[in-house]
This record gives structure tokens, sequence and C-alpha cells, in this order.
């Protein structure tokens, strides 16, 4: 087993506490070498490399971008468990799993949960665990990554708030294999499991092992239609809103012009025009997750 700790997670409190919660993980049964990250991506490099040295299980100290970085390490390994310990800011993935909030309450899922396989979500050569965020999400997403002051769904509503009036759609297609849209895209969510941004319900029938993607696309609508799609994700009901536009499929192709601001997981990035293919890879993680 190998620990794998980002520091600057929860903005930086968790590298600021990493001494005090190491020594409570011990108490609770779960202590193992630790690694630190120095940088983004730097936890695909430290999972891949643990698993070449014969390492069977990671634990991710950290939130949703450091638990995203490190399956794709294993991913690409092709080997290993991953458990998560959510000491992040959203911790959607692990809201997904089940993976208890509580920290000696993962700790003790880290030691003693059932493995289980799940899926993963293929962009090009990246891959995503939980949630990829294309527009209006990804920008929430960074301006989520500036406030260090408070955390959870706080964060990401508050940042929500404010961009609400700035961000401008783009005229998009989107096809899948039965079906297509063309029209205005504000946001574009596509899921493995239901939430993103600490709780957001984007896609509420999603599951992280059943071999599709669930997606959501919102057409263009003003601020204050932006606003009510708003509350509307905290209750799980976007789907009801008018221009929302619901799917699940194996695959799904994004076409569009200028590039386009997305997340994995929480991890930045921009897709570049003219197509973006999003896949679902079944089965292509080991999670340690709690017992039924």
């Amino acid at each position: 087993m190998r620990i794998i700790v980002n520091p600057a997670a929860a903005g930086g409190r968790l590298g600021r506490e990493w001494s005090a919660t190491a020594e409570r993980l011990a108490e609770w049964g779960l202590s193992a070498p630790v690694v630190f990250t120095e940088a983004p991506g730097h936890a695909t490099d430290l999972a891949a490399a643990a698993i070449a040295e014969g390492v069977g299980r990671i634990v991710v100290a950290g939130g949703d971008g450091t638990v995203c970085e490190a399956a794709e390490g294993l991913h690409r390994a092709g080997d290993g468990e991953l458990a998560i310990l959510p000491l992040g800011t959203g911790n959607d993935a692990a809201r997904s799993l089940g993976v208890p909030h509580d920290l000696e309450d993962a700790a003790r899922v880290a030691t003693g949960g059932r493995c289980r396989p799940v899926d993963l979500i293929r962009i090009g050569d990246r891959f995503a665990l939980n949630a990829i965020g294309v527009g209006l999400t990804a920008n929430i997403n960074d301006r989520a990554a500036r406030i260090k002051w408070v955390r959870g769904i706080a964060v990401y509503l508050i940042a929500a708030l404010s961009a609400l009036v700035g961000y401008g759609a783009q005229k998009v297609r989107m096809v899948t294999e039965d079906q297509t849209y063309e029209g205005t895209m504000v946001i574009l969510a596509v899921h493995g499991g239901p939430t993103t941004g600490g709780g957001f319900v984007l896609t509420p029938a999603a599951v992280l092992d059943d071999g599709l993607l669930d997606a959501c696309l919102v057409e263009e609508v003003g601020p204050l239609g932006r606003l009510a799609r708003l509350a509307a994700a905290m209750r799980g009901r976007l789907a009801t809103m008018k221009g929302t536009h619901e799917l699940q499929a194996p695959w799904l192709e994004l076409h569009f012009s200028e590039p386009l601001p997305a997340h994995l997981d929480g991890n930045s990035i921009v897709l570049e025009p003219p197509v973006a293919r999003f896949e679902v890879v079944p089965g292509a993680l080991r999670i340690v997750a709690p017992e039924e």
C-alpha cells in the first residue's frame, strides 16, 4: 500500500494539517509509505510508478482532481487498486462511490472495503472517473479553484453565482449512436457519477459501473435562466427545465468551432476544435468501496 497526498488540496489545508492527519490515520489502522504530489499531473506518475514497483493498493488523500490523476496512472499501469480519503473541496467521486465523508470511516474503508470494478471516461488520451464538464461548468471550476476560504458545495455555489453573466454559449453539434443535437450549448456534463461541484446533481441516473456515459446538455439561456437552472441542479431537477437534453450512451462526439474550456474531475483542460469524442471504458479501474 502507498498513500499519495496532494498538499494543495482543500486550499492547502491538507498540506498544513497532514502531520496530524497521518497520526490519526495510523491510530485507525491506516499506515503506509507516503508520497506528495508536487504539480498538476504528478499523481498520475506517482501511481503508475508505485504499481511498477509492486504496490497493490494506492490510497489517495486529496480531492477529485488527485483521484482522477491517480486513476489514470493505475489504468495506464494496467493493475492496482484505488482507495480514497476524501480530503478535497468537492469530493464527488467519493460521494458517487459511497465512500464516507468522515475520515475515520473512510480510512476503515481504505483498509477493509471491497474491491469493485468501475468505468472510466476517455477523451483523447486523457481519462476521468466521475465527471467531465464543458463550457460554463468548466468556467465555474476555474473560479472555484481560486476560492480558499470555504469548502464543499459552497465554493462552487459562490463561483457559479459569479459566472452567471460573463460566460458566452457556443453553437455545437452533439452526436451519439442514435441521437443528434445541433444548436447552442452553455453546459455539457459527461458523467460516470451523478454529481459534480460538491453535490450539484447534473446526471441523477448515472452510476459508475453500468458501461454507459450519462450526459446533460443545457442550451443557452439568459442570466435569470441560468440562475433557475443552478437551483434546479442543486435539487437534481435540471432535466425538467426547458432546453435541457439528457442521454445515456457508450460514446458521444461534440463538434464545435472554437476552443472550449473543460475539466476532468476538476482538472482544467481546453478542448480544441473541431471535435471531441467521449467514450466509456467499462470496468477499467478497481476501486475500494464500502461493503454493501
